[in-house]
């Protein structure tokens, strides 16, 4: 919305991505617990908009410490989406991504 650097909203918005992104990895043992499923990938929205703004406030010049975490959010993001889309696969090809159909 605005032209320049991102100003002081852009970054609270962004750390308050980090802040959820920390929430979730607290509970990540929990989940991991839980069998691979197409629910999975409701994580991967906040994942790539996470990753998405930090390249674009970097793109806009923000050199500071947005511009060094970019490059590793960038790649934890595509090995999380990588894992997903690999177990997504891997369930459709052993005929499990989709509940069976239930006779009446």
């Amino acid at each position: 919305m605005t032209t320049g650097t991102p100003d002081m909203l852009v970054h609270a918005m962004f750390g308050y991505a980090i802040l959820q992104v920390l929430i979730i990895g607290r509970q990540l043992p929990w989940i991991m617990q839980q069998p691979l499923a197409g629910s999975y990938w409701a994580f991967t929205f906040g994942l790539t908009a996470l990753s998405t703004a930090a390249l674009r406030m970097t793109a806009r010049g923000d050199t500071d410490a947005i511009g060094e975490l970019a490059p590793v959010v960038f790649v934890l993001v595509n090995i999380a989406l990588a894992i997903i889309t690999v177990g997504t696969l891997w369930l459709l090809v052993r005929g499990k991504l989709l509940p069976a159909p239930v006779r009446a």
